[in-house]
Formats: C-alpha cells, sequence, structure tokens
C-alpha cells in the first residue's frame, strides 16, 4: 500500500531475499574487492604444494618435534635426502626457503651445515616492503598505521606490568636523555623504547608487526636528520609513556602514545614532506 512504513524486519528480510542462491539461467555479478590483494574469498583454487615446500614444512615440524633450539645442528644433507626420500636438489631447495625465512642458518666450510635459526621481525619487514612494493605503498600508509596501532600496545604494556619491561623502559628513557648529542644512541634509545612497548603488550602478533613497522620506519634510511630540539621532544614524550606504564594506567599510556605518533607524523609532515610520498621498496628493506 502507498505509504506503508517499512520496519527493521522487513528490511532484514529484503536483504536476506537479496542473497539467495540464483535460479538457473540467471546472471549473477560478482561483487569482489577492489583491492589487488588475494583474499580466502578471492585467491584461485590452490596448486597443489611442490616437493620442497612439502619438505620444508616437514623440517619445521621436525624442529618443534624434536624440540631443538636455535643454534641446534640439523641432519647432514646426505641423512636428510634420505629421511624424506627425495632428491639432493629437493632437499638444498627446501632448505633456501627455511634459511630466507630465518627459520635455518647454514654454515659454510668444514664442519659447517644447516642449523636451526629463529624467525623475527626483519623477515616479515622484507615480505611487507616486497608488497608495498608492487602496491606503491607511500611511507605516509605506514606512519598511519602505527598511529593505530602503537596506543593499543602502550596500553596493554601498562595493564600487563612486567617490571623486566618497565625497567628497560626506564633505562632507555634515561639513556636517551643523558646522550641527546649522540645521534647514534639517541636512535638506538629510539628503537629500544618502542621494541620494549611491544615485547610488553605481551601480544606476539603485536609485537612482530610493530617491530617489522620499526624497521621500515627506520628514518637513517631515508636520510632523515633529528635535530636536537626533536630528539629533545622524543625523550619528554617516552617520559611522559614511561611514567603512564609504570603507574599502571592503560588509558594514560595509550594517549600519551598517541600523542606522540601524531607528533612523529607532523614532524615528518614538516621537516621532510618529500619522504611521506615516497614509494617504498623492498631493496630498502629487504636486508
Amino acid at each position: 500500500m502507498p505509504g506503508k512504513k517499512v520496519t527493521g524486519s522487513a528490511t532484514a528480510s529484503s536483504r536476506t531475499r537479496s542473497a539467495r542462491p540464483p535460479t538457473t539461467g540467471e546472471t549473477v555479478t560478482q561483487i569482489l574487492p577492489m583491492f589487488r590483494d588475494v583474499t580466502p574469498l578471492t585467491r584461485l583454487p590452490a596448486m597443489p604444494l611442490k616437493r620442497a615446500e612439502m619438505v620444508a614444512q616437514r623440517i619445521v615440524h621436525m624442529i618443534q618435534e624434536q624440540g631443538l633450539k636455535p643454534g641446534d645442528p640439523l641432519p647432514v644433507e646426505s641423512d636428510m635426502y634420505e629421511t624424506f626420500g627425495v632428491a639432493r636438489s629437493t632437499l638444498r631447495e627446501a632448505l633456501r626457503v627455511l634459511e630466507q625465512q630465518g627459520v635455518i642458518v647454514i654454515r659454510p666450510g668444514r664442519g659447517g651445515g644447516p642449523t636451526v635459526g629463529l624467525p623475527d621481525s626483519r623477515h616479515l619487514a622484507s615480505t611487507l616492503a616486497l608488497l608495498m612494493q608492487f602496491s606503491d605503498t607511500p611511507f605516509r600508509s605506514v606512519l598511519e598505521t602505527r598511529e593505530y596501532i602503537e596506543p593499543i600496545a602502550a596500553s596493554l604494556c601498562a595493564q600487563n606490568g612486567d617490571d623486566r619491561v618497565i625497567d628497560g623502559l626506564r633505562q632507555s628513557v634515561d639513556a636517551m636523555r643523558a646522550n641527546l648529542s649522540d645521534e647514534d644512541s639517541f636512535l638506538y634509545e629510539n628503537h629500544r623504547f618502542h621494541e620494549l612497548i611491544a615485547e610488553g603488550a605481551r601480544n606476539p602478533l603485536i609485537s612482530y608487526f610493530l617491530n617489522s613497522l620499526d624497521w621500515i620506519i627506520d628514518g637513517a634510511r631515508l636520510g632523515v636528520v633529528y635535530s636536537k630540539a626533536s630528539r629533545k621532544q622524543v625523550a619528554v614524550i617516552h617520559d611522559e609513556i614511561c611514567e603512564a606504564i609504570e603507574d599502571g594506567d592503560g588509558d594514560r599510556a595509550r594517549d600519551a602514545m598517541s600523542e606522540h605518533m601524531r607528533d612523529t607524523r607532523a614532524f615528518f609532515e614538516r621537516k621532510h614532506p618529500q619522504v611521506m610520498n615516497q614509494a617504498l621498496t623492498w631493496e630498502m628493506y629487504g636486508q
């Protein structure tokens, strides 16, 4: 009837009807994400794993099953290719894959061979940098992402109250303040402070991701220079964040870190505007 009011339940019903399976002969328009990335919804059917990839997965399983630690030796190649029943070339391809991911370290020379490694944030940073190069991602996007995530980490760090992390944060703040004239010392303590924040969040995914962004944001690689005044300003806000975490005040730690992230973005926009729109490449961060 004209003028009939449409209720919420009617709206929900119409949504349900619009999602019904198509009838025979009906044309369906696929609505897919605009971004170029592949998601579980958009990816093509998976191809079978290569033999080398399967062997790599078995080696990882072996490392964990046997409780091997970083630095522990793996069996020699002749033993492994017999154990896994593959050709030497397939085994070596598998080992190269694991070496690139930081899972193993291959020592050259007599007495060398593969030993257990430990993947870390550098490997994720390298992969992210490669993805960013193909999507023409600017430096600005990295700062924006960090601006959202790091305040969450600071809040969790304050709530968790890890004494070792808190002691490290205080030591870092004091060391930064005592060495403001030394840019190398400043950069080191800046990295250490944010690495401790990520660790204190006690969320491995947050830690890996933030530490990877920290590798990418490393201003020295982009020719960014911090004046003594800007270093002093960073030391002041680090102290405020540290005090909030020492007090176990998650809200204050989050707000102080948000301010720090906004100040960082403003610093780059004011002092190094050319860097903000610079596309990131794998060569810059793939080491």
